[in-house]
């Protein structure tokens, strides 16, 4: 397959999510992906743009803010989060992982905000049955200093 054709149907797979999304949640709003920070009492702050406007990196469509970055504008939005540095508050990013056979968000966070899933994907506006929630990666486990 060339690359042509390849980049031809990740763009149908994209479509194709994007309208199902549309059909069962009868909104106009897109899937969105970015970052985000949710505390162990589901205060949240995200950051995100549209699935039309992310960046191409490889097969996914990702966000090109970062944690470190953000964390200013988070802290300015949640003051109580003042004094913590940004891995101290459990975050997470959602990326759309653009593969032709399953396209899929995948959302990155640790397992002890998990609970929050339903918050995340209203936020990201994400179609159901096409996200993956992943708390393996290493880059969003929770740090000792988190419970406090």
């Amino acid at each position: 397959m060339t690359k042509q054709e390849q980049k031809m149907l990740q763009e149908v797979a994209l479509r194709n999510a994007i309208s199902s999304y549309r059909a069962k949640s009868k909104t106009a709003s897109l899937p969105e992906v970015g970052i985000f920070w949710i505390d162990l009492k589901g205060t949240m702050f995200a950051e995100s743009v549209s699935i039309r406007d992310a960046e191409d990196f490889g097969d996914f469509k990702i966000f090109g803010g970062d944690h470190y970055n953000l964390w200013h504008k988070a802290v300015r939005e949640n003051p109580q989060w003042d004094g913590f540095e940004y891995e101290e508050i459990p975050r997470g990013r959602v990326i759309w992982h653009n593969i032709p056979k399953k396209p899929e968000f995948v959302v990155y966070l640790p397992k002890e905000i998990l609970r929050y899933k339903g918050k995340v994907t209203a936020q990201f506006n994400l179609p159901s049955g096409h996200v993956r929630f992943d708390t393996t990666d290493e880059h969003y486990r929770m740090c000792d200093v988190c419970n406090r």
